[in-house]
């Protein structure tokens, strides 16, 4: 204990957890003491969570929790997202657990709620997506953060945006669980956690899996969205009896002025009945994406009579140029057309970042936007493609919700039709389906291409190690 008091003085002179070396405190939580530190090896500011089992994990066999924590902390540091906070390392040093993550400078969403800070409902709701499909990317590796709150989501402002928007950051997946772990029933779900946040089949101390966080997500989203704790309470045991009995108004009756979609999304989030809960944090993430859109499509930019007049042409070129439009008819292809929204981007504006998410395939109709790609060497951007009217681009964000490849930026005032896979999944399920598997040829056929350079390079250099790559 006397080392650990050592270090929480860390500010009076040079003292190191590891490798890592301390320069301030940056709070207290309930598992321990989180410090601002420089990793001395390859000179990268990060943030420390140091572990006090015995305050943590009261009751507890601590040899067990050990071996459990370390397990899911391998787990969630294999996940690589760019709204999930990057856990580093994990280690142990003078008895003293800790792990170490992205150090992420920003603002608190429980500091947003709080200061009253005004934002715009979409800007709200972009914000929800981001966390929604971040949790969705972990729940589909097995991890379930299990303590979703306003105080766990960093925002963040992007240097690369123009806009200014917030990025929101998921924190602390360090006491997240397997979904396969046997900790999903022990005794330490009654402990982790914050109570007003709380699903109630963690207040009973019931078996989770992700739909905790969906609850979670839910009540965390009421608050943001009307200012309010969905179960406010004058004590636990109240507090309790609310999650487990009693529903919250719905937030169109707190906020006049929002959307019934997106009300009844939280509702549906943190229905007690798991069956009738929303069985993922995607469907929650599909729910705000379609308002999105239809938000988008109400104020989208209104295009001159010529591009109108030319749809037919314009239609007939992407079934002339893209093999995964080819089979479409036109009527088809105009149902696409008109669901899905339209931008115009003045010179220079950035469409989407390399690494950022998205859901949206882009075609050109007037303009030109060029594609470039950061040299990881130099930090250098490299120049892959200048596109022109008629030509498609993020297509593969409609198979696969991945960090975007490239950077797409604006070379001229351009105009675009932007495809969303949600909306179209949920207005045009049978077109939706089609293109996905004409998409799925195109990849094949990618992928085949590939195969074919490899074995002929294989067959010229037949003592090539290809090991690292498979």
């Amino acid at each position: 204990m006397m080392k650990f008091n050592l270090i929480r003085d860390a500010t009076l002179g040079a003292v190191n957890i590891g490798r890592y070396q301390i320069l301030h405190e940056l709070g207290q939580g309930a598992m321990g003491v989180v410090y601002k530190g420089r990793d001395s090896i390859i000179d990268r500011i990060v943030a420390i969570k140091t572990i006090r089992l015995g305050k943590a994990f009261l009751g507890m066999d601590e040899k067990e929790m050990l071996r459990l924590f370390y397990q899911e902390v391998r787990i969630a540091g294999n996940l690589s997202h760019p709204n999930i906070a990057t856990i580093y390392d994990a280690g142990e040093s003078y008895d003293i657990h800790y792990f170490v993550m992205e150090f992420v400078d920003g603002i608190p969403l429980k500091s947003i709620i709080q200061d009253k800070v005004s934002l715009p409902l979409i800007s709200k709701v972009k914000l929800l997506v981001q966390v929604a499909s971040a949790l969705q990317y972990a729940h589909l590796r097995g991890v379930i953060h299990r303590d979703i709150k306003p105080a766990n989501i960093m925002l963040v402002i992007s240097e690369h945006t123009k806009s200014k928007d917030y990025q929101a950051k998921i924190m602390d997946f360090g006491i997240a669980m397997l979904s396969s772990s046997k900790s999903a029933i022990h005794r330490a779900d009654r402990i982790l956690g914050t109570p007003s946040y709380m699903s109630p089949e963690q207040v009973t101390g019931g078996e989770l899996d992700r739909q905790t966080d969906v609850f979670s997500l839910g009540a965390m989203s009421y608050e943001f969205l009307t200012g309010r704790k969905p179960f406010p309470a004058a004590d636990l045991p109240a507090l309790f009896t609310k999650i487990r009995t009693e529903n919250p108004p719905p937030p169109n009756y707190i906020q006049k002025d929002m959307p019934l979609i997106i009300s009844n999304c939280i509702m549906k989030a943190m229905e007690k009945d798991k069956e009738k809960r929303l069985q993922s944090a995607g469907e929650f993430a599909d729910e705000m994406e379609i308002y999105l859109s239809r938000a988008e499509t109400q104020d989208t930019q209104k295009f001159s009579a010529a591009l109108d007049t030319a749809n037919r042409e314009f239609l007939l070129k992407l079934k002339k140029h893209y093999a995964f439009f080819a089979d479409f008819s036109l009527m088809e292809l105009n149902k696409i057309y008109n669901i899905s929204s339209k931008h115009v981007y003045k010179k220079d504006e950035e469409i989407f970042r390399e690494g950022s998410i998205g859901k949206k395939l882009f075609i050109i109709m007037s303009g030109r936007v060029k594609i470039t790609k950061m040299s990881p060497g130099n930090m250098t951007e490299t120049l892959l493609n200048v596109l022109k009217p008629g030509d498609c681009f993020g297509e593969m964000s409609l198979m696969d919700s991945a960090p975007r490849f490239a950077t797409a930026t604006a070379d001229s005032e351009c105009s675009l039709v932007a495809i969303s896979e949600v909306v179209l999944r949920n207005s045009e399920p049978m077109l939706c389906l089609k293109l996905y598997k004409n998409l799925a040829i195109t990849l094949s056929d990618r992928l085949r291409k590939s195969d074919e350079k490899v074995n002929a390079l294989l067959s010229r250099y037949p003592d090539t190690d290809i090991s690292h790559l498979t």
